[in-house]
Parts: structure tokens; sequence; C-alpha cells
């Protein structure tokens, strides 16, 4: 496109050069945004067929358990009427259906921390490092 433009007239009038590019650049950012998406939306079919291959091929896969030298965290307060560390109020949470994949403003929800959203970010980021739970595509963790 740019060995095509008219340099002298670029030139003389530089300013509508600048304004039509700019609309060809936010059109063609509105096209490459809906092509992402169809994207994703075909991917995600994709995956979902897939998955319901392989369980007509296998079977259903039975639930996962929790591992058994895992220690499960408790959800009781303590003596002083307190909540246990939010780390194990998310293991917790997230062992009780380990194939969920949850987003940390879900878990903040579910743990009624909304407004502590980052926070249960960083404790999911630091149970990720740890290994005991699994970071997936587009920010979802999922019990490891």
């Amino acid at each position: 496109m740019i060995e095509n433009l008219p340099w002298e007239e670029v030139a003389d009038n530089p300013e509508k050069y600048i304004q039509l590019l700019e609309e060809r650049d936010a059109h063609l950012q509105r096209d490459t945004y809906q092509v992402r998406m169809e994207l994703r939306l075909v991917r995600q079919i994709k995956k979902h067929m897939d998955t319901a291959r392989e369980w007509r091929e296998s079977g259903i896969p039975e639930q996962r358990q929790p591992d058994p030298a895992y220690d499960q965290p408790t959800t009781s307060t303590s003596a002083d009427g307190k909540l246990p560390p939010r780390k194990e109020r998310i293991l917790l949470l997230m062992s009780q259906d380990p194939q969920r994949q949850w987003k940390a403003l879900e878990m903040a929800d579910a743990l009624n921390e909304s407004i502590k959203g980052k926070g249960v970010l960083v404790a999911m980021d630091e149970l990720y490092k740890a290994g005991k739970i699994s970071n997936l595509p587009n920010a979802f963790h999922q019990y490891a």
C-alpha cells in the first residue's frame, strides 16, 4: 500500500493522508478483532467436538479425586473467628470440582472477596508456582 501513495500529494497535504491512513488503520483493527473473535469461537467449537469424540471413543472419564497425600484445608474458623488463609480456601473450593476452570474474579466472588480480586489473582498465581493449580489459556485456572 505504501508504494501506491502519491508522494507528491502526500508532501503537499500530509494531514489528509494521515487522516485517511488512520481511518484505514481503524477499519483494519475492527476487521482483525472480528477475525480473532471468530477464530476463538471456532477453536472452542473444535475443542468441544474433540472432547465429545474422545468421550464417544473412550467413555466419559471418572471425576478426579483429590490427591490422598494432600491434606484437605479446613473451612472452620479458628478460635478467634478468623477464616483460614485465602490460599487454603481457594484450594478447597477448586478441589470440590477439579474439572471446573476458574477466572480470578469468579474465585473472588465465590470467596466473597469481590473487592480483593487482585489479591485472589496473586494467591492463585502463587498456588500455580507451587504446583497446586494449573494455569490455562485465557487466564483460567484449574485444580491440579
